[in-house]
């Protein structure tokens, strides 16, 4: 029985150090994405891009949500930007019948993580935004923002 519980904790912490070492990190390679928009575009993560701004929760994603409604329909092309949702956690059927429907009325493109792993790999707390600054498909810095303040603060306008 002992053997059995050290053994089932062993396992428990090589399976949560696996995890955290797949979470990108400063000096990473930015994934390939095989993800779409909620406009059902293929989405990529090209060599122009400079940022990305990542919503892992409906805190976060409302944050980012309502500071781009203020901002004119091509800001994110315009600065090389790209808006990832985590939306996995959201039931199908409000997700299907309310949120895309919702999404689909917004100027700017929303590329979506539907499934657990697709976002998995990128670094989050809760109720904050991720941004992560990028040259050359490397992460340069990764950046926890709270607050409307904190995203005026660390975004150009």
């Amino acid at each position: 029985m002992k053997l059995t519980v050290i053994s089932a904790l062993g396992t428990l912490f090589l399976f949560a150090t696996a995890q955290a070492a797949e979470l990108l990190t400063i000096g990473s390679t930015l994934p390939s994405l095989k993800l779409t928009s909620q406009h059902d575009k293929p989405a990529t993560i090209d060599a122009q891009t400079r940022r990305v701004i990542f919503a892992a929760d409906k805190q976060s994603s409302s944050l980012v949500t309502e500071w781009l409604d203020n901002k004119p329909a091509n800001y994110l092309t315009d600065t090389h930007s790209v808006y990832l949702a985590d939306i996995h956690k959201m039931p199908s059927l409000i997700s299907k019948f309310v949120a895309i429907p919702q999404l689909k009325e917004k100027p700017y493109d929303i590329v979506l993580g539907r499934e657990e792993a697709d976002m998995a790999m990128f670094p989050r707390e809760k109720g904050c935004l991720t941004l992560l600054t990028v040259s050359a498909q490397k992460i340069d810095t990764i950046q926890f923002i709270c607050s409307e303040d904190g995203l005026k603060n660390q975004i150009a306008p």
